[in-house]
């Protein structure tokens, strides 16, 4: 019996020394487990909070919409009253109707790499005949030209572009050329007097933009022995857009 309490004792001698002696690997073995159980929940707890938040903003997005929709559609309605007043005394005084469309076309890409500032472009109601202008959020961005029967937007940046234009409150007239960059309107007559900061807006004479659409703000005037050139600074720059509305303005 007294043999049998001995090795008892022993026994607990050992288990207590193992114990003692393994006490900082046991724990770091349940600090490291804690710490992946820890790790894991607050990722989850990320991940659904994410979700929840993604899910919130479309909601609030779509709400904002909504309300914008609500705020857009008696300017609409204005709008078209107004359009139908116009036609109106239009048709009184033997005038053409005043009636420009505008349709939705989306970009496809470069015409070619030597050519950025070319893109075909997906317009179904594309007439060969007609002449069109490119919007880009309610700015003017270019022309549409053909190319093997199908329609190329030439961006207002490239230097074959050319529409006609109105200069600040006096409204001087003048050709807009595409310049890089920006936009140069050339050989204004020495006596007209355009000056930094004035608002360039599209004339509609040449049939290709309707009256009054933003063009650009000058940021430089330089003299010529015979003529001026003013330099505009477009509104948008719309070589990465993938929306624009093409101008039917015949």
């Amino acid at each position: 019996m007294k043999q049998k309490s001995i090795l008892s004792f022993a026994f607990l001698l050992i288990l207590v020394a193992l114990i003692y002696q393994y006490h900082d690997l046991f724990t770091d073995s349940v600090s490291h487990t804690s710490h992946r159980i820890k790790k894991l929940f607050i990722t989850q707890k990320n991940q659904l909070q994410e979700t929840i938040n993604i899910h919130f903003n479309q909601v609030k997005k779509i709400q904002e919409l909504e309300k914008k929709i609500q705020e857009l559609e008696p300017k609409a309605s204005l709008s078209i009253a107004f359009a139908g007043k116009l036609n109106h005394l239009l048709k009184e005084s033997n005038t053409t109707q005043f009636n420009p469309k505008l349709h939705l076309v989306q970009s496809l890409g470069h015409q070619s790499l030597l050519e950025p500032a070319h893109i075909w472009l997906d317009f179904k109601e594309f007439n060969q005949s007609k002449s069109y202008g490119l919007l880009y959020q309610g700015f003017t961005a270019g022309v549409i030209h053909k190319e093997k029967d199908l329609p190329v937007g030439v961006l207002q940046h490239a230097k074959e572009i050319l529409f006609s234009v109105s200069i600040g409150q006096d409204h001087i007239q003048g050709v807009a050329y595409g310049a890089g960059e920006f936009i140069e309107i050339r050989y204004i007559p020495e006596y007209k007097n355009p000056k930094v900061g004035d608002r360039v807006l599209t004339s509609g004479d040449d049939h290709i933009f309707y009256e009054g659409i933003p063009v650009g703000e000058i940021i430089r005037i330089q003299k010529n022995r015979m003529y001026k050139i003013a330099t505009v600074k477009p509104y948008v720059d719309p070589k990465d857009a993938q929306f624009f509305y093409a101008v039917e303005v015949k």
